[in-house]
C-alpha cells in the first residue's frame, strides 16, 4: 500500500475539516467584528456546506474522468485562492463570496481524498487506507478547536490565512502522486440520493425549498440501480454519523453553557476528535484482519452502550464514544466501499462524504433542539446506533467485492 500518496491527498482533506472547526469557534468574535448576529456569522458554514452538498456528486462525475489528481489541484487552488481573499476582505458581503469559493474546492477534494484512498492498493488493505484518510481528515477538527479558540484571542482572519498556506502545501505534494482515472456505471444512479441528502442541508436555508428538493430526490432515487448493499452499510452508517456530530454540538453549547470562554471550551471539546482520531485506524486494521460484518456491527453496540456514560462524567464519555466512533466509521466506511466495484468508488466516495454533510446539519439540529440535556443526547446516541446495529444484520459479507 502507497501509504505516502495516501498521506498526502488525505492532507488537502485536512484542511477542509481545519477549517470547518476554527470557524465554528469564531463565529462569536465574527459577529461582534462586524455587529451581526450569530444567526448571520453562521452563514460562513452553511453555505460552505450547502454549496458542497449540491457538488459533491457532479465534481465526482467530472474527475473520474479527468482524473483525481487533477481534481485535487483544482480544488486545493479554490482553497487557497478563497482564504487569501477572505483575509484580505473587508466586509462580511466579501467573506460569503469568497466562501462560496473555498466551498467549491471542498467540494471537489473531500470525496476525492476518499475514493483515492479506497481505491489505491488491494482489497485487502482497503480498511487501513481509510482508515489513514479517516485518521488525517479527522485531525483538522482536533487541530482546528484549540487553534481557532487561540486565534480568536489575537486576529480571526489567520484562521483562513493559515488555511491558505496549508493548502497549498498540499497542492505541492499533490503534483507528485500518481493520477487515477475511471467511468463509473452508477453516476446516473447516484444524482436521485444526493440530491436528497443535499435538500437536508438546504433546509437550514428555506424549509420549503429543502422538502421540494428532498421529495424530488426521493422520487429519482426509486429508479437508481446502487447495490443493495452500499445502500444498506449507508444507512447504518448515516444513522451514527448523526449521533458522532449531535454529540460534538452538544459538548459546545454544554461548556459555552458552563462559563467556559472559547479557547477553554475547546480544548475541553478536543478528547472526542482526539479518540476518534487514535482508534480510525485501528478499525481499519480490523476490518482489513477479519473482513466481516462483525466489526461495524461490535463498534455500533459498543456507540450504544458507552452512550450511558454522559451521566457519570463528560470527559470520560467523550473519550469512550471517541473511541467507539473512530471504530465504527472507518468499518463501516471500508465495508461500504467494498461493496463497490473500483470503478464506482470515486462516485461513491461522493455520496458517502455528502451523507456526512447531511448527518452535520441534522446532528448541529438535533443538538439545539436538545440543548444540554444529556438524558436526551444518551437516548439519541443509543437508539440510532442501535438502528445501525440492526441494519448491520442484514449486510451480505459473501457480495463484497474482491479485486
Amino acid at each position: 500500500m502507497q501509504h505516502k500518496e495516501i498521506i498526502i491527498t488525505s492532507l488537502l482533506g485536512f484542511i477542509s475539516t481545519f477549517e470547518a472547526s476554527m470557524i465554528l469557534i469564531a463565529v462569536p468574535t465574527i459577529s461582534d467584528y462586524f455587529n451581526i448576529s450569530h444567526l448571520q456569522a453562521s452563514l460562513l458554514i452553511t453555505i460552505y456546506v450547502a454549496i458542497e452538498a449540491l457538488l459533491f456528486v457532479p465534481f465526482s462525475i467530472v474527475f473520474e474522468r479527468f482524473g483525481l489528481r487533477s481534481g485535487m489541484i483544482l480544488g486545493g487552488t479554490f482553497l487557497a485562492i478563497g482564504g487569501f481573499l477572505i483575509f484580505l476582505s473587508n466586509s462580511f458581503f466579501e467573506m460569503e463570496l469568497f466562501r462560496i469559493i473555498q466551498a467549491i474546492g471542498a467540494s471537489i477534494v473531500l470525496p476525492s481524498s476518499l475514493a483515492y484512498a479506497s481505491r489505491l492498493g488491494g482489497d485487502s488493505e482497503r480498511g487501513s487506507a481509510i482508515g489513514i484518510n479517516h485518521g488525517i481528515v479527522s485531525l483538522g477538527y482536533v487541530f482546528g478547536l484549540p487553534v481557532g479558540g487561540i486565534s480568536t484571542i489575537f486576529d480571526w482572519k489567520i484562521l483562513f490565512l493559515v488555511s491558505s498556506l496549508v493548502a497549498l502545501v498540499g497542492l505541492f505534494l499533490v503534483l507528485r502522486i500518481s493520477n487515477i482515472h475511471g467511468r463509473s456505471s452508477i453516476g446516473h444512479s447516484a444524482f436521485g440520493p444526493g440530491l436528497a441528502l443535499s435538500g437536508v442541508v438546504i433546509v437550514l436555508f428555506n424549509v420549503w425549498a429543502g422538502i421540494a428538493i428532498i421529495t424530488v430526490g426521493l422520487i429519482m432515487s426509486m429508479k437508481s440501480r446502487l447495490p443493495g448493499e452500499y445502500i444498506k452499510s449507508s444507512i447504518s452508517g448515516f444513522m451514527h454519523s448523526i449521533t458522532r456530530n449531535g454529540f460534538a454540538a452538544f459538548l459546545v453549547f454544554l461548556y459555552a453553557s458552563l462559563g467556559y470562554n472559547a479557547l477553554q471550551y475547546s480544548l475541553l471539546v478536543l478528547l472526542f476528535p482526539l479518540s476518534f482520531t487514535v482508534f480510525s485506524l485501528t478499525g481499519g486494521r480490523a476490518f482489513d484482519r477479519l473482513g466481516k460484518r462483525q466489526v461495524p456491527m461490535l463498534a455500533f453496540f459498543l456507540m450504544s452502550l458507552f452512550s450511558l456514560s454522559i451521566f457519570v462524567n463528560y470527559i470520560l464519555a467523550e473519550v469512550l464514544l471517541g473511541i467507539a466512533s473512530g471504530l465504527a466509521t472507518t468499518s463501516n466506511t471500508s465495508y461500504t466501499m467494498g461493496s463497490l466495484e473500483k470503478g464506482n468508488r470515486t462516485v461513491g466516495s461522493a455520496l458517502r462524504t455528502l451523507q456526512g454533510a447531511a448527518s452535520m446539519s441534522i446532528g448541529l439540529s438535533l443538538a439545539s433542539i436538545i440543548s444540554i440535556k444529556p438524558g436526551q443526547i444518551a437516548l439519541t446516541i443509543m437508539m440510532l446506533n442501535a438502528v445501525a446495529c440492526i441494519v448491520v444484520l442484514f449486510y451480505n459479507p459473501r457480495r463484497l467485492k474482491k479485486e
